[in-house]
């Protein structure tokens, strides 16, 4: 949830059309998903050399496979000879250090670099060097890989990713692996997750277990960050009794210890959550302009994982059961925008980060 204050304002919200026109979801892949780093998944489901895994943003199809130095590498899926697709398959292994195109065998190194034209005719304006495969940016942050369609714009990874690395860095993130994923498709709009995911409003009515371990959240008079304690009393961590029989991650502060949970927010696709005992990711890519593919992964230090006694049920089942409470209120919310009647609605002051946060972001974006 943010920590924005509540200012007393109303605002309307954005056009109802922005949540299901097709033409307007194109525009806004065009304006923030083709131009922004992205979360793709977790640095496991790419871990050797020549391992790959296929990523859809919008109508864009995206390889990533490590070379052999085993350093990520990320590419359109499209060949350069007449723009097939390279790889079929979602995910799996080359049979060696090459991607060879199915349509008429061009190939290429793992570092993109054409290597051979089967059943080539001698000809001497043909530069295979300026035929390799067309390089998308990646980098992997947090067991996580992270990509950047935009060839003209700014790169800056550390830049996009720089408050997220600060703010999380005592978790030591980057010593963790996935324990659980949980992947769910929810019919919403991208906007109307990031709405949901940044106002608690909603959650009285919508998660009465959350409100019980976070009462905070359950104050729906107040403004979010208005200092109030975070946890219940007793509790220490995000589960049905706030407890849990899971090692903490140690160098976290006093501070953080108490807060029972920090976050770490990019737009449009990543949201990270540091707890005491363990660490989730989520992350959204579109399907269409009313459909969504929500990831969730729950992050453990390699001790936790390695522990005969390992249990983590308790964190699982706590936020299974706010995923689906959430994906149940944002599909209530995208079915009922398709009023002929409803052209915009309303901001209340306290949902005050869903203007600042998310309205104002694409407001600017689309200018």
């Amino acid at each position: 949830m943010s920590d924005g204050q509540a200012t007393g304002a109303l605002h309307a919200t954005l056009p109802t059309r922005y949540y299901t026109d097709p033409d307007h979801y194109n525009r806004e892949l065009e304006a923030f998903w083709f131009r922004s780093w992205l979360c793709v998944g977790a640095a496991d489901e790419v871990a050797e050399p020549r391992s790959f895994k296929v990523v859809e943003v919008g109508d864009q199809s995206i390889l990533l496979t490590r070379d052999a130095e085993g350093r990520l590498q990320a590419f359109h899926n499209t060949c350069r000879h007449r723009g097939s697709v390279l790889c079929e398959q979602a995910s799996g292994s080359f049979p060696s250090d090459q991607i060879i195109c199915p349509y008429h065998g061009w190939s290429y190194g793992l570092d993109g670099a054409l290597q051979r034209t089967p059943f080539e005719i001698p000809c001497d304006a043909f530069d295979a060097s300026q035929y390799s495969l067309y390089g998308v940016s990646a980098i992997e942050w947090a067991g996580h890989m992270f990509i950047n369609l935009d060839t003209d714009g700014p790169q800056d990874a550390d830049e996009a990713l720089g408050p997220m690395t600060e703010r999380l860095r005592n978790w030591h993130l980057d010593q963790t692996r996935v324990g659980h994923r949980m992947i769910r498709d929810v019919k919403c709009n991208w906007k109307v997750f990031w709405e949901n995911a940044t106002e608690c409003y909603h959650c009285p009515g919508i998660h009465p277990e959350l409100c019980r371990v976070v009462p905070y959240y359950g104050q729906t008079k107040l403004g979010p960050g208005d200092g109030s304690p975070r946890l219940a009393e007793g509790a220490v961590t995000w589960s049905l009794d706030g407890q849990t029989t899971l090692p903490w991650f140690p160098d976290l502060t006093e501070e953080q210890q108490k807060a029972g949970h920090t976050y770490g927010m990019m737009l449009p696709n990543f949201i990270v959550v540091g707890h005491v005992d363990y660490a989730r990711v989520i992350y959204m890519l579109p399907l269409g302009p009313e459909s969504i593919r929500l990831t969730i992964h729950w992050l453990f230090r390699d001790e936790t994982l390695a522990h005969d006694d390992f249990d983590i049920d308790k964190a699982i089942e706590f936020a299974a059961i706010v995923v689906d409470q959430d994906a149940k209120a944002c599909e209530l919310n995208q079915k009922g925008l398709h009023c002929r009647r409803h052209e915009a609605g309303v901001v209340m002051p306290q949902e005050s980060s869903v203007h600042e946060f998310i309205h104002q972001w694409i407001h600017d974006g689309l200018q």
